[in-house]
């Protein structure tokens, strides 16, 4: 805004020089007033790029909050995923709880001899301690199915928080990008009123065209500058709300989902022949 007032008040002195002479006789009256409505396109310039960057740097910190909560829900899925793996690991399949067994009443002897009937009744009974302690230190399958449904969830969470973080890159490059080309408009009508100014002092038609020329430049790019960025906020609020909506019908399942605390009993769904 200061240049634009410097600018005013350079026009107005140069106004008043060219009335001194012979300037009323050549085109000083439409030079003034050209050099009028270039300060006036100044100052819109001005506010527009002034409001344009403020508009940036709070869409700037609304897309900054929400990559927050983008990595708050990785890390969950992260620290769910690892526990998981965990009781996964902590399973001894089928295979290999066999394969124990077979190993443990398959030992013999140094020498070889059969195992007599209170050996093979101790091997017994190791084996079946073995397999009912480590049925006991295994996860129970609700606490692992707990621990996927958690993982989906939090899955889910995360591809959403990503969805809403880039919803603002839309309104991040429009505002960017009409801050730029206000600002070139700006320029456009700082150069004008410098040639306009010349114009009057010089009494010169052509020069006073430049001028001319250059605030129709500004004009136009003000014009494609605000139809362009207006548009593009526009498809940019409209990825905002629907990634808004989503979150919101997310967070309403999730209330209305019971939690299934882990080691809670699992109904199983009733078979097609149950149901009839």
């Amino acid at each position: 805004m200061s240049e634009a007032t410097e600018l005013l008040e350079h026009m107005e002195h140069a106004g008043h020089g060219g009335h001194h002479g012979d300037a009323h006789k050549g085109p000083g009256k439409k030079i003034g007033i050209t050099m009028a409505l270039l300060g006036v396109m100044l100052a819109f310039c001005a506010a527009m790029v002034g409001s344009e960057r403020t508009e940036l740097i709070e869409t700037m910190v609304e897309q900054a909050n929400r990559w927050g909560i983008y990595q708050a829900e990785t890390t969950k899925l992260r620290v769910i995923e690892g526990d998981l793996e965990v009781l996964r690991a902590l399973t001894p399949s089928k295979e290999e709880a066999a394969k124990l067994d077979a190993t443990l009443r398959a030992k013999r002897a140094p020498n070889g001899k059969a195992d007599d009937e209170d050996t093979a009744e101790i091997k017994d009974l190791i084996a079946s301690s073995l397999d009912d302690t480590a049925d006991l230190l295994s996860p129970d399958k609700e606490d692992i199915t707990h621990f996927e449904q958690l993982a989906k969830r939090y899955a889910r969470d995360v591809k959403e928080a990503k969805e809403d973080a880039e919803a603002y890159e839309g309104a991040v490059q429009a505002h960017q990008r009409g801050a730029e080309f206000y600002e070139r408009a700006q320029l456009a009508a700082e150069i004008g009123i410098v040639i306009a100014s010349v114009a009057l002092l010089l009494a010169s038609a052509r020069i006073w065209m430049v001028s001319v020329l250059c605030g129709a430049i500004g004009l136009g790019v003000i014009g494609y500058t605000y139809s362009t960025t207006h548009a593009a906020l526009a498809e940019a609020e409209k990825k905002i709300e629907e990634a808004a909506k989503r979150e919101a019908e997310m967070e309403k399942d999730d209330e209305e989902e019971p939690a299934q605390a882990p080691g809670a009993a699992v109904k199983p769904a009733p078979s097609p022949h149950e149901q009839h």
